[in-house]
This record gives C-alpha cells, structure tokens and sequence, in this order.
C-alpha cells in the first residue's frame, strides 16, 4: 500500500488560511517556521521519502520522531509520528494542501485512536499549533507562549 492510499480514522482537522499553497508549504516543515508556530519546537528532516523527522524541544531533546512517507511540494506531506508517552503507538500524520482562490485550506489527518487518553492531548496540541501557523502566516507574529508547550 503506497502512502497515498493509506486509510485514515481518527483526527481530521482542516483550516483555511489567507496564504497560498507555496507560503504554506515552507511553514509545515521549516525550523526557522516551526519553532514560531510550534511553541519553540524545531522540525528537522532532509525531507525526503525514508528521511527521518525530528521535533526538537528549545533544550534540543526529541519530543517526536519518525520517517517521511511522501513528500510532494505544495501539495502533501507525511510522516511516520512515535513519541515517548507511555503506551504510544507509531501513528501516521498527512498534511494535504488545496488552492482555494489565493488561500489554502490545510487538512489534517492524524490516525489516531480517539479513544486514547494520549489522543486527547494530541487533539488539543493540533487545534493550538493549526492555530499557530494560521496566526503567524496571516499577521506575521506568532501566538503568545502558553504555560503547557514546554
């Protein structure tokens, strides 16, 4: 099964942002763009399909790692998503982006179980960093740090 035909269940989130399909894309993958929209964590990854990806805390600790699934500019990215909480599973995020007039509408897809309680936290993660990145594309400034996104 290619990624593209993964089938996905769980969290489905999607957002339109006034900003095109080429500034969205550089913003779900660059460090200078993640550590403002991510709370001062850093993605790092060569991005390319088998490439591992890292999201680095500000101390440089990894919160998350995985491997690129598919990678096809302006258009969708996934990775492979294992973190250190207790009875994790690996999971797969998909990043898919839409021209939608001079805006992009981002959709989401994170196969989780939403029955989990780690599932919850990625829900609320998701709605803070979605939110994030629609702030800083749009106004150029980031949300202000909250006392959990350490």
């Amino acid at each position: 099964m290619s990624p593209k035909e993964i089938k996905m269940k769980g969290l489905v989130y999607q957002i339109v942002i006034a900003a095109t399909p080429e500034q969205v894309w550089p913003a779900l993958r660059e460090p200078e763009f993640t550590q403002k929209y991510w709370f001062g964590k850093l993605l790092k990854s060569e991005w390319a399909v088998g490439s591992s990806v890292s999201l680095l805390n500000p101390e440089g600790k990894s919160k998350m790692t995985g491997k690129v699934l598919d990678f096809t500019p302006n258009k969708r990215l996934s990775y492979t998503w294992n973190t250190d909480f207790p009875g994790s599973a690996e999971t797969v995020v998909v990043f898919e982006l839409e021209a939608f007039g001079p805006m992009t509408k981002l959709t989401i897809l994170h196969d989780i179980n939403m029955e989990d309680q780690n599932s919850q936290r990625a829900v609320s993660g998701w709605s803070m960093i979605v939110s994030g990145l629609k702030t800083l594309l749009e106004t150029g400034s980031p949300l202000p740090p909250v006392a959990w996104s350490k």
